[in-house]
């Protein structure tokens, strides 16, 4: 196994995070749909109750552009897996 490691370059981060974060705001324009907003709330619950560290425990309480810039994320294809459908806990 190699490991190689990377200078970590603020600057570029910093220009990563604006593209990105363009890119959602383009991707979900302002002001949210209340659909688009009341998904980005359930899945941050899903995630919250589930003990991810990276959603605030005051998410409910985000504007329109905090939900987009912080939470839009959980909309990506690559959570449905977990956050598309109906969360069931079975005890």
């Amino acid at each position: 196994m190699t490991l190689t490691l990377t200078e970590y370059n603020p600057e570029k981060a910093k220009k990563e995070r604006e593209l990105e974060l363009k890119k959602r705001r383009k991707q979900y324009p302002l002001p949210l749909s209340a659909e688009t907003r009341k998904e980005i709330l359930r899945r941050c619950e899903i995630l919250h109750y589930m003990g991810d560290c990276s959603i605030s425990s005051i998410y409910y309480e985000s504007t329109d552009e905090e939900l987009v810039d912080r939470y839009s994320w959980v909309l990506d294809k690559e959570h449905d897996d977990l956050l598309a459908d109906e969360f069931v806990i079975k005890i």
